[in-house]
């Protein structure tokens, strides 16, 4: 029993019922209902238009004079138009007539999108028929030779023209939809087409 007496006394060191806990931080937000609401209706507007931007660009397909051989077709059309251009000079036509092909095959150099190329082209096949059709009187018969040659090489990139531009097209008809079904269309170019095809 002397064991059982003898415990080992229990230090019982006085407690502080008044301690003060270490101070919680302030559990409302440091940002007012008002400007979190806002910041929000923000975030979601930036989420809208990338969404659609993403979207729109998905379906848009790659720039028309990067297609296939658009670019080489292009030249080769410029190119036949001035082979009609130098022949058709030797019928002594009104100055007018080759200065509206210069004109058209420099907007269709550089033109930069299917929209440009396709403009640019109608007004080329334009100035090109009234030069060649005000020109064909006053020629020689070896020069008429020599333009109606020029004029069935134009005339076969003109195809070849339109045919890339039609795979173009069905290409960009998915954009088009897209972009008709876009909330926030006005934000956005409308996609590239080749015209008058």
């Amino acid at each position: 029993m002397a064991a059982a007496a003898q415990q080992a006394p229990v230090s019982k060191a006085p407690e502080k019922k008044n301690q003060k806990a270490p101070e919680k931080q302030d559990v409302k937000a440091k940002v007012t209902r008002p400007v979190g609401i806002a910041i929000m209706a923000v975030l979601l507007c930036l989420a809208l238009v990338v969404g659609n931007g993403r979207a729109l660009s998905r379906a848009t397909p790659k720039a028309f004079l990067s297609q296939g051989d658009v670019a080489s077709i292009v030249e080769d059309r410029i190119k036949s138009a001035k082979n009609a251009e130098t022949v058709a000079r030797r019928a002594g036509l009104d100055e007018s007539y080759y200065a509206a092909v210069e004109e058209a095959a420099g907007q269709l150099q550089d033109a930069k999108n299917a929209r440009g190329v396709s403009r640019a082209d109608q007004e080329l096949a334009g100035a090109v028929g009234d030069m060649t059709g005000a020109a064909q009187s006053g020629l020689a018969v070896n020069d008429v030779s020599l333009l109606t040659g020029a004029m069935d090489t134009f005339n076969d990139a003109g195809n070849l023209l339109r045919f890339e531009a039609k795979a173009f097209n069905e290409k960009a008809e998915k954009a088009q939809k897209v972009y008709d079904g876009l909330l926030l269309k006005g934000l956005f170019a409308r996609p590239d087409v080749y015209e008058g095809i």
